[in-house]
């Protein structure tokens, strides 16, 4: 479960930002590579190596799952442990976040929604540079052969005068997500509606980076939290907002507010002068009233 959001800003561009929902509690690092003679800055999951950020052309790729399940299991896969090799943990690589690297290393925004349709991305996706931004919504769905699936998607590019927010079921591809015929899947549903239509609400007035990260922090309902974009669940094994991600294209910048779990960086690598993407960590100061109590 998560919220994706993007907005174009006068003279800043367009800005994206994120609430990562998790089971797990999570260590996230933030990582900068330099292979292919690309430099790019993402946010890089210790357990299930999933990934996302902006390469030094300054194009940003966020994504939201539709199929919520698929978080759980790669939680569950990236915790196992191989009893043929001394009971030591199994190194599992989420398939989206390398698509999503690779994708980071095209210098065109076009060329990187080519990719990652190329790649089979699935869910919901935002890519953006400073000027342009497009919505990908993606899935599988089961072919007339036995055993084989057909990739399906839809891609929209947007207006400035636009925004986007996606959560967990599509718009685009309205028959994806979780539904509300179905009683396993029904919690999720009100779920990803509910976060979409309150971030949809206050998105149009949003006029800083910042006013955008106090709209994804909306915590409103008091009874239920699962219907609030920042979700503050103390609940044993309740999905809840692990970090907040703002993605600055045309300063290449990654920012994050951590929330639940470990972030590590040094930021003497991440930022050096002579580089073309930087990193900065957003104080939780203002959400210190969420206290994880186990």
């Amino acid at each position: 479960m998560s919220v994706i959001c993007a907005k174009y800003l006068p003279i800043v561009g367009w800005v994206i930002g994120k609430n990562r929902d998790r089971i797990l509690k999570p260590t996230v690092r933030i990582r900068k590579s330099f292979r292919r003679n690309m430099e790019r800055l993402y946010l890089w999951d210790e357990k299930t190596k999933y990934t996302e950020g902006l390469n030094e052309y300054g194009i940003a790729i966020v994504s939201a799952k539709c199929k919520v399940s698929r978080d759980s299991e790669e939680g569950f896969f990236a915790t196992q442990y191989d009893a043929e090799i001394d009971k030591k943990p199994r190194v599992y690589y989420s398939p989206e976040g390398f698509r999503i690297r690779k994708a980071l290393f095209e210098k065109d925004i076009n060329e990187v929604v080519n990719k990652l349709i190329e790649y089979e991305v699935t869910g919901n996706t935002i890519i953006a540079n400073k000027e342009r931004c497009f919505i990908l919504e993606a899935a599988f769905i089961d072919s007339e052969i036995a055993g084989e699936q057909n990739y399906v998607h839809k891609v929209k590019e947007l207006r400035q005068s636009d925004t986007v927010v996606r959560t967990n079921h599509g718009v685009l591809l309205d028959w994806v997500g979780p539904s509300q015929d179905n009683y396993d899947e029904y919690e999720q549903y009100l779920s990803s509606v509910s976060r979409y239509s309150k971030v949809s609400d206050n998105l149009w007035a949003v006029k800083s980076a910042s006013e955008l990260l106090d709209c994804l922090s909306i915590r409103d309902d008091e009874n239920n939290p699962q219907l609030n974009p920042l979700i503050t669940d103390k609940r044993k094994s309740a999905m809840r907002t692990t970090g907040q991600i703002i993605l600055i294209p045309s300063e290449r910048l990654l920012q994050y507010r951590n929330i639940w779990g470990t972030t590590l960086f040094d930021m003497e690598i991440i930022n050096r002068e002579d580089e073309k993407t930087f990193f900065e960590i957003i104080s939780n100061k203002r959400l210190l009233s969420f206290k994880e109590r186990y």
